[in-house]
């Protein structure tokens, strides 16, 4: 299932051992890219008044992340993460909760690394939105991938995968109970049968949720399978064909320190470069559009995903 290539490994190994950013260089590129993310992640509450739009997840746990790791952020943090839960937990004009619209939203608010909190409406608030990702579970396993997420330019049963991937990743990290064990009893089972995808963030999932339930083969495997799709500038595409960008870059940076792999690691510092170096003048990166239409341009949302995960990918991979 896992097809290795030991040779294109070891170009690629050998072509990034001389990339070597420094902690300060890696610091500041972070901090940069932070009032990006606010500035235009605070845009979309004001303006767009949506969480349903799987970017307000991404800014939250962005923040968080560089929050906890020393980093300046704004005071109106706290703030921000509660209007996408009250958001999310409410009822839309159709009635329905809003968060089953945008389940992909709700696990990247569980994800975020702010799982310490005790505080117990947090606690309650967290009950609430594992609840929602129990719901619409699919006979076969899966979930459907929510809003936009079908229109993109890979097969939509991957999109599918995916998000299905990411749902369980979230409910195993919150904890199996009598509700949620039968679903993902299920859920384990689809993605167990799961054909291996074309974007690097299929792969990227799948090693988070192989480090998650603890399947240390296919850990194993899919490591080697991230770093044969490294590209020798160090980085990663979205789609593994495409040319390296930060949504790929972060995506498969931040799973491969999550597996283990040490920060030291010539295809870490690799990845790390690569942002460092590419990162624009405003703080952001480049990116093309994930939807099939819009694939041969950089698009404002595809920026912002790339912009988050960049800045995720950094801070967890910083020298501990």
């Amino acid at each position: 299932m896992f097809a290795f290539s030991s040779i294109l490994l070891t170009l690629s190994i050998g072509a990034l051992s001389d990339a070597q950013p420094t902690t300060v260089q890696i610091r500041e590129t972070v901090q940069r890219g932070i009032p990006y993310i606010e500035e235009k992640g605070l845009w979309w509450i004001e303006e767009k008044k949506c969480v349903t739009c799987h970017r307000g997840g991404n800014m939250i746990w962005s923040l968080q992340a560089a929050k906890q790791s020393g980093f300046t952020v704004s005071e109106r943090l706290a703030e921000w993460k509660q209007w996408s839960i009250d958001k999310t937990l409410a009822n839309n004009d159709k009635g329905k909760i809003t968060g089953l619209g945008n389940k992909e939203g709700v696990v990247q608010l569980l994800l975020s690394p702010d799982r310490a909190d005790t505080d117990a409406a947090q606690v309650e608030a967290r009950k609430k939105l594992a609840a929602i990702l129990l719901e619409e579970q699919r006979p076969d396993g899966s979930w459907k991938a929510g809003g936009q997420l079908p229109f993109q330019k890979r097969p939509a049963a991957e999109t599918d995968a995916v998000s299905t991937m990411w749902l369980t990743l979230a409910l195993l990290a919150e904890g199996k109970n009598e509700a949620s064990t039968p679903v993902l009893t299920r859920a384990m089972k689809y993605i167990e049968a799961c054909s291996p995808g074309k974007s690097v963030e299929w792969y990227a999932v799948r090693l988070l949720l192989a480090v998650q339930s603890g399947e240390t083969e296919v850990r194993d495997q899919l490591v080697k399978q991230l770093r044969n799709q490294q590209h020798p500038d160090g980085g990663w595409g979205w789609m593994i064909a495409d040319d390296s960008d930060a949504l790929g870059t972060g995506l498969a940076l931040y799973a491969l320190v999550s597996a283990g792999v040490d920060r030291n690691d010539p295809a870490i510092k690799g990845a790390q470069q690569f942002l460092v170096s590419t990162q624009r003048d405003d703080g952001s990166w480049p990116v093309r559009g994930t939807k099939e239409k819009k694939k041969a341009s950089v698009q404002e949302t595809a920026v912002y995903w790339g912009t988050t995960w960049a800045v995720i990918g950094l801070v967890e991979s910083l020298p501990r």
